[in-house]
């Protein structure tokens, strides 16, 4: 036999449990509306959102060249001067190897900080608003 007390907890639990979960999808859906509406307007613009950009951008590329790359020779040169009683010519060549890519990616950091943004397509380019000549209409205030 059924508790007659059951059927009042299971009506209130019922709205309890359902409102959050139809709420929940409603929001779901709103936020894809909106990531729709906000990825066809960069679309329209020529712009990229940064969850489509690739993990490899340019910045990233430039610390690891110019971080990863030292770190890498400075370790096989240490590798070598554990094994090697003259490791001499290990760590001049391994200073120069990082010099090198320190250099190579304080030169490509910089050309990716200081270019300005260019825009991807042509309509970027067009004014606001089109140039016209303010002689060319007739205004009230210009007839005599």
């Amino acid at each position: 036999m059924i508790d007659p007390m059951l059927i009042p907890i299971s009506a209130i639990a019922l709205p309890v449990i359902l409102v959050p979960i139809i709420l929940g999808l409603r929001h779901a859906r709103i936020e894809r509306q909106l990531e729709h509406a906000e990825r066809i307007k960069a679309l329209d613009l020529g712009r990229t959102l940064p969850q489509d950009e690739g993990w490899w951008t340019l910045p990233r590329i430039s610390v690891a060249i110019g971080a990863g790359v030292p770190a890498a020779v400075f370790f096989c040169a240490w590798q070598t001067s554990v094994s090697v009683s003259e490791p001499k010519d290990a760590w001049i060549s391994a200073a120069l190897v990082a010099m090198t890519a320190v250099i190579s990616g304080s030169v490509l950091a910089a050309k990716h900080f200081l270019r300005p943004e260019m825009p991807l397509r042509a309509e970027a380019f067009a004014p606001a608003k089109a140039p016209v000549d303010v002689d060319a209409f007739d205004v009230v205030s210009s007839r005599g």
